[in-house]
C-alpha cells in the first residue's frame, strides 16, 4: 500500500466513479469506505443514508471548491505529515488531507444528525 507513486495516484478515474464524487485513484483510498459506509447505512435506515448521501455531496463539493480556489492563489511548499506515503508528492498528500477532512466532517455531521433524529 505504501508504494503507490503519483503516477498511480493522480491516474484520472471512469466516468460513472465520478457520479460518486471520485476523481482520481487516491480519492478512493480515502472517500471510497466512507460511501460503502453510507450504502451499510441504507440497509438499516434508508431516511438516514438519505441524510449523509445530501451531507457526503455538498461536504465533498465544498472541499472541490476550496481546493481549487487554493489552487489558484497558494504554493504548495510545506509537506505535513505523509503517513509513510514517501513516492507521493506534496499535491498528493494535499489531496489525502482534503479527502481525510471531508471524510471526518460527513461522518461528525453524520452523528448530529443521528442524534436530532433519533436521539
Amino acid at each position: 500500500m505504501l508504494k503507490i507513486d503519483n503516477k498511480w495516484f493522480f491516474t484520472e478515474l471512469p466516468g460513472w466513479l465520478k457520479l460518486f464524487h471520485f476523481y482520481v485513484r487516491g480519492d478512493l483510498l480515502v472517500l471510497l469506505p466512507l460511501v460503502i459506509g453510507i450504502i451499510v447505512i441504507a440497509f438499516f435506515s434508508v431516511k438516514f443514508a438519505l441524510l449523509m448521501t445530501g451531507v457526503y455531496i455538498t461536504v465533498r463539493q465544498l472541499g472541490e471548491m476550496i481546493y481549487w480556489f487554493s489552487q489558484q492563489f497558494h504554493e504548495r511548499k510545506y509537506r505535513p505529515y505523509d503517513f509513510g506515503f514517501k513516492n507521493l508528492d506534496n499535491h498528493a498528500i494535499y489531496i489525502l488531507y482534503q479527502t481525510s477532512a471531508i471524510t471526518g466532517t460527513v461522518i461528525g455531521l453524520g452523528i448530529i444528525f443521528y442524534t436530532l433524529l433519533y436521539g
